[in-house]
Order: C-alpha cells, then structure tokens, then sequence
C-alpha cells in the first residue's frame, strides 16, 4: 500500500513524465531589462527521481518551464506578483507559490534548493516540507554572482 501511495505521489508531482532534460539554448549573460519589465531567473539543479518541467506562473498565467537541472527566463511586470511552481503532469496541482515585489528594470535570481533542517530553510523566500522525502525544498533569491556562477552550467527547457 505505502509503494502504490508513493506511485501517486510522484506522479502527482510530475515524475511520471518521460522527457526529463532541459535541451534548449544554454544560459548566456542576461541583456537588461526592457520597457521598465523585471526579469527573473528561476532555476534548479538535478533532482534525483524527477523528469518533468516545473512551469513557472505570474499571477496565474504560465510563464515558462524549467527542466531538472534548467532554468526559465521570464520577464515580469513589476509590482507584487504573485509567482507559482507547477509540475508540467498529467495533474496540475501548483506546489509551491509566494509574493513577490518585483522593481522595474532590476534582475532576480531564484534557485530551488533542498535544505537539511528547517532551521536552513529560513532564508528561502517560500519553503516546504517533503514528507515522501523528509527533507524541506524551497526558493532562495540570489545575489547575481552566485547565480551566475550556478546558471553558466544550465540549459532553458526548449
């Protein structure tokens, strides 16, 4: 019983899709922003036992998918927004979600990232806790340089 539960879960979260790698273009130096938008970088590294894109919504509206490892470029019109994480499955159920104030022609950086305790994942902007998995996932906002010494090995989804 626990095996069939563990099934559902996955496919629940979109492990259950077969095209797992990000193959579009590699990631190359941003341009900044235009027309007073935001850009942000979402990304993420290779998780163990995952194979589908994560879409990435703005205020409801998918905005761009990222692969395991990948990242998503999305553009965003500034304000507070509201910035959601669906895996790309048979059933479209958004697992994580926050808020988010983005300024005009600025770039941000987040990375989903796996923590050990919960007392690490305090610096997330959003975090979780994965009882299949036991272990908490979240987004950090990153300083550019961090960011772009991580994002120089990913690729966009398609």
């Amino acid at each position: 019983m626990r095996i069939l539960a563990i099934i559902i879960a996955f496919m629940i979260q979109g492990c259950a899709s077969t095209d797992t790698q990000s193959k579009g273009a590699p990631f190359q130096i941003h341009e900044q922003p235009s027309n007073g938008q935001a850009i942000a970088y979402f990304f993420q590294p290779n998780m163990a036992g995952v194979n589908a894109c994560l879409l990435v919504g703005v205020d409801d509206t998918h905005k761009g998918c990222i692969g395991y490892p990948g990242f998503a470029k999305v553009e965003i019109e500034p304000g507070t927004r509201k910035i959601s994480f669906t895996p790309n499955a048979l059933i479209k159920i958004a697992n994580l979600s926050y808020e988010y104030n983005f300024e005009p022609n600025k770039v941000y950086y987040f990375e989903y990232q796996h923590f050990t305790s919960k007392a690490a994942s305090e610096k997330a902007v959003e975090s979780h806790y994965n009882m299949l998995l036991g272990y908490h996932l979240g987004w950090v906002s990153l300083e550019e340089q961090e960011a772009l010494s991580k994002l120089k090995n990913l690729k966009a989804w398609k």
